[in-house]
């Protein structure tokens, strides 16, 4: 035989053989991902002042002390309601410190129906607190902590609300809860 054949045949086999090694080894590959996560602070609500009335007068005939939603929470009074001039008392809306991660809006809940306080009386006599508002919309992400990610935030929120006073209300101290609620958007 020929050198010549001998090498050509040689080639051509050997081709062959590299080829079907070559699709074999493509048969399958593997590849590599990241996993990440960013923790960040948890959203927290704190009461420091409550929703005060201080001293109402009640009248023969039923009346609201209204106490606005702001941090000044100017107060207002409708029918038979009065207060006794310079001894209102403490007269201030609720705020609440809300805390979490910097620059994170969130989204604030308040009552949307009456609660009920009470004077602990064995018979108790109650009144109710609705009509609640605030200085922080209540829509989807209105609220917004100061600061930027990576840092802690803050904001103050102020939560005023309607006393519903009978006529002739019995005389008392008068208390009762009511929740406020954030939530990340």
């Amino acid at each position: 035989m020929n050198f010549k054949k001998i090498t050509c045949r040689a080639l051509i086999a050997f081709g062959m053989i590299a080829s079907a090694t070559g699709a074999m080894a493509q048969s399958s590959a593997t590849g590599t991902g990241t996993a990440t996560a960013n923790v960040i602070r948890p959203i927290t609500i704190v009461a420091s002042r409550d929703l005060a009335f201080g001293n109402v007068v009640p009248g023969a005939a039923i009346g609201t002390m209204v106490i606005a939603g702001t941090a000044a929470g100017a107060q207002s009074v409708t029918g038979g309601v009065t207060q006794p001039g310079s001894q209102k008392g403490t007269v201030s809306s609720a705020q609440f410190t809300v805390a979490g991660e910097g620059s994170f809006t969130y989204t604030l809940t308040i009552p949307t129906a009456p609660v009920t306080i009470s004077d602990g009386a064995a018979t108790p006599n109650t009144m109710t607190v609705g009509t609640f508002t605030s200085d922080v919309a209540t829509t989807a992400g209105a609220g917004l902590l100061s600061g930027s990610a990576g840092s802690a935030g803050t904001q103050v929120v102020s939560v005023g609300g309607t006393l519903n006073v009978g006529a002739n209300q019995a005389a008392g101290s008068y208390t009762g809860s009511f929740s406020v609620t954030v939530a990340y958007n």
